[in-house]
């Protein structure tokens, strides 16, 4: 595991697109920040859309990670050297869960400079947000979005694993980044009889996202704090063994 573990990391490392995400999105967040004027503590809450931007980077790069290998045909390579599938799967599982935090860590650092060089008078960390200082609120947002990211990458390995289209997997991420929730509160209304059963349906959980800092957002989920944290992270287990099970049985 830890040869696999190192060969992935080296990998990834050695990609050239995870540097230039990091460029990404400190441009992407530095565009949500303009024009100043428009700046609210909302705005400041989300990181200046970290969050977003993050997941959205995510499905890319793991996308990519593993699309990488099968245009190249080196996965066969690397099967026959791994003794065991899962243990692959694992490795890249891990490493790109790390590499998701770490880009959340820079993410965070990149909303500090970014109010502080924009934004810094008008709000204070210690400013009022739904219950919350600014600061507090932000934190919360964040970890939202980094229980989230186990949602969003055990289900693009799985994707990819099942589609090998990188295009067709990348819309799909798209679309329940940008969609999902809408089209789960659209449904909700139209049927509130049966809201407590579509409110656990996967598309609900990005919600998670912003709930933990905004508690309005509950009235539109349907489901307590708790509850979401819940849902994101048995989903996102399900989509783990799913992934298991089709990268040992998928032909390569």
């Amino acid at each position: 595991m830890k040869t696999t573990l190192a060969h992935e990391s080296y990998k990834l490392v050695h990609q050239r697109s995870s540097w230039l995400a990091i460029i990404a999105l400190f441009g992407l967040m530095l565009y949500s920040a303009t024009p100043t004027a428009y700046v609210t503590k909302r705005l400041i809450a989300q990181g200046f859309g970290a969050g977003q931007w993050v997941i959205i980077i995510m499905i890319v790069v793991t996308t990519n990670f593993v699309a990488m290998e099968l245009r190249d045909n080196t996965m066969t390579t690397l099967l026959y050297k791994s003794p065991r599938r899962r243990t692959v799967f694992f490795a890249k599982l891990i490493v790109l869960v790390g590499y998701g935090l770490f880009l959340l860590l820079v993410g965070f650092c990149f909303a500090l400079l970014i109010k502080l060089l924009l934004v810094n008078r008008r709000f204070a960390w210690t400013a009022v947000y739904h219950q919350h200082s600014l600061l507090q609120a932000l934190g919360l947002n964040l970890l939202g979005v980094g229980v989230y990211l186990l949602f969003t990458i055990t289900l693009t390995l799985l994707l990819i694993t099942i589609i090998k289209s990188s295009a067709t997997v990348i819309i799909i991420g798209l679309f329940i980044g940008f969609l999902g929730a809408n089209i789960t509160g659209i449904v909700m209304q139209a049927a509130p009889g049966i809201k407590q059963v579509v409110a656990w349906n996967p598309l609900n959980m990005i919600n998670v996202i912003s709930q933990l800092a905004d508690s309005r957002v509950m009235a539109t989920t349907g489901l307590s704090n708790g509850q979401l944290l819940f849902g994101t992270l048995a989903y996102a287990l399900l989509f783990l063994c799913a992934g298991v099970w089709a990268f040992r049985t998928r032909q390569f």
